[in-house]
């Protein structure tokens, strides 16, 4: 009588070993250190947290308020989401934030006069520094093709000077526990960025595309466009149109802009974690630009930042 009850439980045992040699396992779950950080495939990343839902909708929110509340129905708006490069790392068991979802959330939200633009499909993990969230200047020419389809222009950028500076070390740096090893920063020219002058609205005086003075200091990626600041102006008086762009954006447009001015004779950045939105009319005259909101998947996810 006791045979039968272990000969049953033998042939279950089976089956579950069984099963279990099947089902693929999913890889152990890996924390990041206290700071949020953890390195793969070469690759600092600085950990998101969880997608935050009421997050992305106060974002799309704040986006569609934008749109019926200060823009005019002749201003053509679109708005792009920068995935961060994580999206973009194996699963190798470390956290990492659910860019389709958020990309899907946001999108569904928008308003039906905002064009979307998708940009997952246009970046790869080269594309991002190692030490730093950014993405990289001189791999962006599909994501200006992707933009110039939706808007209405092209820019090849293959014939623009590339300019590198070897000793970059992104705000990763002081986070990571060796010391980080350095990498190239590139920044490209062209006679629209040497041309073109920007108008800063912490500044005096008119400065140039890029500040070279930058790349010697702790913060290297301000080369672009002299960091960060509530209200930026690029004017190129050579453009091949008179169009004309706002970018309402975060730090990732720095590198990007300068790629657009030649197609723009005018491009205006906002930066809405410095500057209340409703005082963007007041330094804007809204008529018939072209507006982009231009977002990382970071800001989207804590957009409580945004004023």
């Amino acid at each position: 009588m006791r045979c039968k009850p272990v000969a049953v439980s033998c042939a279950a045992a089976a089956l579950v070993l069984a099963a279990a040699l099947v089902l693929p396992l999913s890889p152990p779950r890996r924390q990041p250190d206290e700071n949020g950080m953890y390195q793969q495939e070469g690759y600092w990343v600085q950990y998101l947290g969880e997608r935050d839902e009421k997050s992305a909708d106060s974002f799309v929110k704040k986006v569609n308020t934008i749109r019926d509340t200060l823009l005019t129905e002749e201003n053509k708006v679109y708005c792009a989401i920068i995935p961060d490069k994580s999206h973009y790392l194996p699963d190798e068991g470390w956290p990492v934030l659910d860019f389709d979802a958020m990309a899907g959330q946001v999108q569904a939200g928008l308003d039906d006069s905002i064009t979307w633009i998708d940009l997952r499909d246009k970046l790869t993990l080269a594309d991002y520094y190692k030490t730093d969230a950014h993405w990289r200047q001189e791999n962006l020419q599909p994501v200006v093709n992707a933009l110039g389809e939706a808007m209405g222009f092209s820019q090849e950028l293959s014939g623009w000077e590339q300019h590198a500076f070897d000793g970059f070390v992104g705000s990763y740096g002081k986070y990571i526990p060796a010391p980080a090893e350095p990498e190239t920063l590139v920044y490209l020219t062209s006679p629209a960025t040497e041309s073109a002058r920007v108008d800063n609205f912490q500044y005096p005086d008119a400065t140039a595309v890029y500040d070279t003075s930058k790349l010697s200091g702790t913060g290297s990626y301000d080369v672009f466009l002299n960091g960060a600041t509530p209200l930026q102006t690029i004017e190129n008086p050579s453009a091949a149109t008179d169009r004309e762009l706002v970018i309402f954006r975060d730090s990732f447009a720095s590198s990007l802009a300068p790629l657009l001015c030649e197609q723009y004779r005018t491009i205006t950045l906002i930066d809405l974690r410095y500057m209340v939105s409703g005082l963007a009319p007041q330094y804007v005259t809204f008529t018939n630009q072209d507006v982009l909101f231009l977002f990382s998947s970071w800001v989207v996810n804590e957009s409580a930042m945004l004023r």
